[in-house]
């Protein structure tokens, strides 16, 4: 393509099948600490927890859901110079994530994020220690995009400098979908100025209300919301809703899909993994709305398990769980 072709759609990625999609994952990677309480969350006070850790980070996360579901995936992020680092970097190595575009920092340890869980599993409130990610300047990325060439979809999350999010959309090549992910309000800022460059956006309500900048308090100010990110020139917008699904708004669809029914552990990583189900759909050339199938089986399979992402999870898994296309809206 030249570079007056407009972005690709995100309703009609691709041509035809593919049979192992090409996306690369930029952003986080990271070690999460889960303490689940055993009780009703005293504030203030002891709690008695169960304490896990594992692997995640939006990014981390998104790319192995989609190396699980047998992508070619390539990971950027930075991680220490230390345990949890080479951890990190074996973990995605062993599900066969190129991972040479992850950097290695001598001053800051590998990020974390520490999240206290009440008894059901629903998240009561979260800690991240990301100041390694700003090491992730622009000068430090630049030979990155050669590294992307050749890969269909990038996923950006916003816990990168706004100024190397906005690098890495000028070295964008006009065939690429971008999908980005605004990650938390506090860092939506990042992205609110290049909205009318993003393909596909993922955020959640918080997310959305901020960035539309408007209250969301009923489900017409979801598709409120939706149409005043779309009016920003972002080319497709998938509002995760949690428990009551999502909502797409793009050129050819625009409507509220439920979440499938699951037996929830544990709700960290279910957004990731729509994410993910949903960039999968769209890489082996489905249109947006049957891609939400996708994403939302994919969800509910990661709130059935304690694992940040769901270790049993493969194509065929997600293709079962996913809602039949005629009944999914």
């Amino acid at each position: 393509m030249t570079d007056s072709t407009p972005p690709p759609s995100a309703d009609l990625l691709g041509a035809g099948p593919r049979v192992r999609p090409r996306i690369a994952c930029i952003g986080a990677a990271n070690m999460d600490v889960k303490a689940q309480s055993l009780a009703p969350v005293a504030m203030g006070s002891s709690n008695p927890v169960t304490l896990m850790r594992g692997f995640g980070g939006v990014a981390r996360n998104v790319a192995e859901t989609l190396a699980r579901l047998e992508c070619d995936i390539a990971m950027v992020s930075r991680v220490g110079l230390d345990a949890d680092g080479d951890g990190l970097l074996a973990g995605l190595r062993a599900l066969s994530v190129d991972t040479a575009m992850v950097g290695r920092s001598r001053l800051f340890p590998t990020a974390t994020y520490t999240a206290l869980l009440a008894p059901d599993g629903e998240m009561v409130v979260a800690f991240a220690d990301m100041a390694i990610y700003d090491e992730m300047t622009p000068d430090l990325t630049t030979a990155i995009p050669i590294g992307l060439a050749a890969y269909d979809i990038w996923f950006v999350d916003a816990n990168l400098p706004a100024d190397t999010i906005e690098s890495l959309l000028d070295a964008k090549p006009a065939d690429v979908m971008l999908a980005a992910d605004p990650v938390s309000v506090l860092k939506a800022g990042k992205i609110a100025r290049q909205l009318d460059r993003v393909d596909l956006l993922f955020c959640n309500r918080d997310e959305a209300a901020y960035l539309a900048d408007m209250p969301i308090r009923a489900p017409l100010d979801v598709t409120e919301a939706a149409h005043r990110l779309r009016a920003h020139g972002t080319g497709a917008v998938v509002i995760s809703l949690g428990a009551q699904g999502a909502f797409v708004c793009s050129d050819r669809v625009y409507d509220f899909f439920p979440a499938l029914p699951a037996a929830k552990v544990d709700v960290t990583g279910a957004g990731d993994a729509l994410v993910a189900g949903v960039l999968y759909g769209q890489g082996t050339g489905l249109p947006l709305d049957r891609a939400v199938g996708y994403g939302l089986a994919s969800a509910a399979l990661a709130l059935e398990t304690t694992a940040t992402v769901n270790p049993d999870l493969c194509p065929d898994l997600v293709a079962r769980r996913r809602p039949a296309p005629a009944a999914q809206r």
